[in-house]
C-alpha cells in the first residue's frame, strides 16, 4: 500500500485527503494499482506538488517513488514519465535530501533514494535515449546512493543486468560475487531480488546451478524470514520462473540450455497454464516453439494491438525483443502450415480475401526488430544486436 505508515491526520487538509484517497485505492491486491492507474497518477502528481510547497519532504520523495513504481508496472507502462521525474529527483535530492534527513529520522526517506534509482535503472538500461555516457554517470550515482543509504545488493543486481545485456561475463560474475556478499541486506522479496542472479548463471553457462536455484525458489527453499513474500510475488509461480529462465537462455545465446528447459519444463505444462489473456509476445513464442497455436487468432490481435499500436510506449530494447519474438512466431506459424493470416498492415499486400502471407508478416517484424536493434546498438557500443538476433534464430528457427 502506498504511503504505508504515514498518518494523514498530521498534515494540512488537502494533503491529508490526498494521502487517504491514495491509501484507500491501493488496499488489497496489486491489481488495484493497475485498475486505478489514471486516478492514482493524477493524485500522486498533486501530492508531489503540494508536499513540496508545504516542505513535507518525506512525503515528497515517497510520492516520486510511488509514481515511478506505478509508471513502471507493465499494464500502464510509462517509461517517458519515469525519465522526466528522474530529472526532478536529481535536482531536488541534491538540494533537500541530506539537509532534511535529520528531521525525518523515523521515516524511510533515506531508502527512497535507492528505490527511486532502481526504478530509473529499470528504464534507463533499455532506452536508446540514454547513451553510454549518461548510463555510466547514472550507474556511478546509483553506486554512491547504495553505499550511502544502504541496500547495496540492489546496485550489484543492476550491475549483473548490465553484464547480461552486454554479454560481459566478467562484469556479471564480479557483480554476482558482490551481490552474494550483501545478500543478507535484502528487505523485500527474496525471489524477485534473485532473478538477475539466476539469469547470470545462465549467462555463465552454469545450467545445473541455474536449475537448482530455480527449483529452490519455486519450492520455497529460501530463508524463513522471506517466506511471507510468496503471497505477493508475481514471479514465484513455476510458469513465470520458466519464462524468465528461457528468456535468459535466448538473450545469452545458450541454445542447448534453452532446449533443455523447454523440453523438461515448458512443454510439460498444461496448455491452459502456458497461455492466458495477458500472455506477452515471448510467452506466445514459447507456445509456438512446441507447436501450440491454440487460439492463434488472439495472437494476431495481440501483434497489432499490444505491439504495433503501442510501439511508442515501449522502450527501445522492449521493442526490439517484441519484434524478434513476432519475427520468429510468424515464421513458426508458417512452418505449422498456416501460410496466410488475416492481419491489417498497411505496408503489406493482401490477397482478394484480405489475407497476408505469413512469411511476409515475419519479414516485416524482422525489419522492425532490426531498426530498433540498430538504434540501441548505436547508443550502447557494447550491445551486440546481431548476436541476439542470431540467438533467436538458433533457438527457434534452426
Amino acid at each position: 500500500m502506498m504511503f504505508n505508515g504515514s498518518n494523514p491526520d498530521t498534515f494540512t487538509p488537502e494533503l491529508a485527503n490526498l494521502l487517504r484517497s491514495v491509501q484507500n485505492m491501493t488496499r488489497g491486491s496489486y491489481d488495484e494499482y493497475d485498475k486505478n492507474y489514471k486516478t492514482l497518477s493524477t493524485m500522486l502528481k498533486r501530492i508531489i506538488k503540494v508536499s513540496k510547497q508545504e516542505n513535507e519532504w518525506s512525503i515528497y520523495f515517497h510520492a516520486i517513488e510511488d509514481l515511478m513504481y506505478l509508471d513502471g508496472r507493465s499494464r500502464n507502462y510509462n517509461y517517458k514519465e519515469i525519465i522526466k521525474y528522474a530529472e526532478v529527483y536529481y535536482k531536488d535530492s541534491a538540494l533537500y535530501m541530506d539537509k532534511m534527513l535529520p528531521n525525518y529520522s523515523r521515516t524511510t526517506m533515506a531508502f527512497t533514494n535507492v528505490w527511486i534509482c532502481q526504478y530509473i535503472f529499470n528504464v534507463y538500461f533499455q532506452c536508446c535515449e540514454i547513451d553510454d555516457a549518461k548510463m555510466d554517470v547514472f550507474m556511478r550515482k546509483y553506486e554512491d546512493v547504495t553505499h550511502k543509504y544502504g541496500e547495496r545488493y540492489m546496485y550489484y543486481n543492476a550491475e549483473m543486468q548490465m553484464g547480461i545485456l552486454y554479454h560481459d561475463k566478467e562484469r556479471a560474475k564480479e557483480a554476482a560475487r558482490k551481490f552474494k556478499n550483501h545478500e543478507r541486506e535484502i528487505r523485500g522479496c527474496y525471489v524477485c531480488e534473485h532473478m538477475t542472479y539466476l539469469q547470470q548463471l545462465v549467462l555463465l553457462g552454469q545450467g545445473r546451478q541455474a536449475e537448482t536455484l530455480m527449483i529452490d525458489l519455486i519450492d520455497k527453499n529460501i530463508p524463513k524470514k522471506y517466506l511471507s513474500w510468496y503471497q505477493y510475488c508475481e514471479r514465484a509461480k513455476p510458469v513465470s520462473m520458466y519464462i524468465i529462465v528461457l528468456d535468459a537462455c535466448v538473450q545469452t545465446g545458450e541454445k542447448e540450455m534453452f532446449a533443455y528447459f523447454l523440453e523438461k519444463y515448458w512443454k510439460k505444462l498444461p496448455h491452459e497454464n502456458r497461455r492466458d489473456s495477458d500472455s506477452g509476445s515471448f510467452r506466445r513464442l514459447l507456445c509456438a516453439a512446441i507447436d501450440d497455436f491454440g487460439g492463434y487468432e488472439d495472437d494476431l490481435r495481440y501483434a497489432v494491438e499490444k505491439v504495433l499500436e503501442k510501439e511508442g510506449q515501449s522502450t527501445t530494447y522492449g521493442n526490439l525483443c517484441s519484434y524478434l519474438n513476432l519475427w520468429c512466431y510468424f515464421s513458426l506459424l508458417d512452418k505449422s502450415g498456416i501460410h496466410t493470416v488475416s492481419i491489417a498492415l498497411s505496408e503489406l499486400e493482401t490477397d482478394k480475401n484480405g489475407q497476408t502471407a505469413t512469411l511476409a508478416v515475419s519479414a516485416y517484424m524482422g525489419t522492425k526488430a532490426d531498426r530498433f536493434g540498430s538504434q540501441f546498438a548505436q547508443a550502447r557500443k557494447a550491445f551486440d544486436y546481431d548476436f541476439v538476433k542470431t540467438s533467436y534464430q538458433n533457438c527457434f528457427l534452426s
